[in-house]
């Protein structure tokens, strides 16, 4: 079990983290993030899970999005996300990722 304490330091540090970073979109396309933050609900399954939700703008090259990761502003990974997302005409994006904090041995 991890300390409610340590696991509001990891979001503070997550947000710093990813905070002026970007979402790479299909591995060719870098969308500077508008706005971050953690959401406060739940997470089915997930324990000590934290809600990480991302939002920036829509590329109107990007029809579908079938992969996207969530990078700091040093270009380093956070988190992945697969799937097939059709933009329709979408004027933002929006991405969750869910991230699991665990406790060392």
């Amino acid at each position: 079990m991890i300390l409610p304490s340590y696991l509001q330091t990891v979001r503070n540090d997550l947000l710093a983290r990813v905070s002026g970073g970007d979402i790479l979109i299909n591995g060719t396309v870098s969308v500077p993030l508008q706005a971050v933050e953690i959401s406060s609900h739940p997470i089915a399954g997930i324990q000590d899970g934290i809600a990480l939700q991302v939002s920036a703008q829509h590329v109107a090259s990007v029809p579908v999005i079938t992969n996207v990761k969530l990078r700091t502003r040093t270009g380093a990974v956070v988190a992945k996300k697969t799937g097939a997302i059709e933009m329709n005409r979408a004027q933002f994006v929006n991405l969750t990722f869910v991230i699991e904090a665990r406790g060392g041995v």
